[in-house]
């Protein structure tokens, strides 16, 4: 229905002018529409001192984040907090097999691993990678599994060498990575049962000599027990490829030694001064020939008490704390 005025206007376009008219008066500022930039937007232009600071306030809150501990797991992760080849330690508890590990080896810990890879340090995975040797052999097992299952306890230690980069950190992980087979596959009560047997023997005898009996009798150590051998040998042959390669000096060999026992008998490091490339290198194998038996064996205990390791984190119930002895981490997994 029209309503006219005079003249044919028709009064509903009047209106609709005068609503038009107000709202581009309340909504554009005065001296917005001009034949230059007036004062007010003269304040909105770039301004690379503004921007600087808010870089500063940006960079000065995520550092706050990095600092703040404990942190959730999933802002660890996404962090830039691992290295390849840091040493895990784990303990799960109300586990038999666990609980029969530490009674044996007198640890707070009944497994180690290595981390292996994850989107902090390679593209391609959207998961952290931990390298082990279980009851199925040697494998990869996502650290997730772990910081999932609500009985277990991580801990985190790192071999910091001003020669220790990241291509030696990569052949370290890729030692143990040539040694994935599955070789180990005992039914589980007799897996306990042997295990058990181990503990004793090593608590009556030494574990350097039960794992020499176990092979008199064509048998293989338990690989919960070795696993933490495994993390020691990746190290050990690794560190001789560079020795060998002229990367890594020779008297470094024993920085990778887990076992006091074991890295006494290698010389101080003045006396490889008095050695050629090659005797130096063939010292290195000897020695690697003549202590395998001790390198295997070392437990993780030998790993959590090593001043060779240095301590990092404790992951626990959803959270990740940041820690600088042994003995903060002993507060906070018993």
């Amino acid at each position: 229905m029209a309503l006219t005025t005079e003249g044919g206007v028709t009064k509903r376009w009047v209106r609709l002018g005068v609503v038009v008219a107000l709202g581009l008066a309340v909504a554009v500022p005065a001296g917005a529409i001009t034949d230059g930039p007036s004062a007010q937007n003269q304040e909105y232009r770039f301004d690379p001192d503004r921007i600087k600071r808010w870089q500063e306030r940006k960079a000065a809150r995520a550092a706050a984040r990095v600092e703040r501990w404990p942190k959730p797991v999933d802002e660890f992760l996404a962090g830039e907090f691992l290295e390849r080849a840091d040493v895990v330690l784990t303990r799960r508890k109300d586990d038999l097999s666990s609980y029969l590990i530490r009674w044996a080896t007198g640890s707070p810990f009944s497994h180690a691993a290595m981390v292996f890879t994850g989107p902090q340090f390679e593209t391609g995975y959207s998961n952290t990678f931990v390298i082990e040797a279980g009851s199925g052999g040697v494998d990869l097992t996502n650290i997730r599994d772990y910081i999932n299952d609500k009985s277990s306890s991580i801990a985190i230690k790192r071999l910091k060498r001003d020669w220790f980069d990241e291509p030696k950190q990569a052949r370290v992980r890729g030692i143990l990575l040539d040694r994935i087979k599955g070789n180990y596959n005992y039914w589980a009560i007799g897996r306990i049962a042997r295990n058990l047997w181990f503990g004793v023997q090593r608590s009556v005898q030494g574990k350097e000599k039960t794992i020499e009996s176990y092979r008199k009798n064509e048998w293989s150590p338990p690989n919960d027990y070795i696993c933490s051998g495994l993390v020691q040998l990746g190290f050990v042959e690794a560190a001789i490829e560079f020795i060998k390669a002229g990367q890594m000096p020779a008297s470094a060999l024993k920085e990778v030694v887990f076992n006091e026992s074991a890295a006494s008998r290698l010389p101080d490091a003045p006396d490889w001064e008095y050695m050629d490339p090659q005797m130096q290198l063939d010292t290195a194998e000897l020695f690697r020939e003549q202590n395998i038996v001790e390198l295997e064996a070392v437990t993780p205990h030998d790993l959590a008490t090593s001043q060779k390791l240095e301590w990092l984190y404790v992951i626990k119930e959803g959270k990740v704390y940041k820690v600088d002895s042994y003995g903060d981490v002993e507060a906070l997994i018993k």
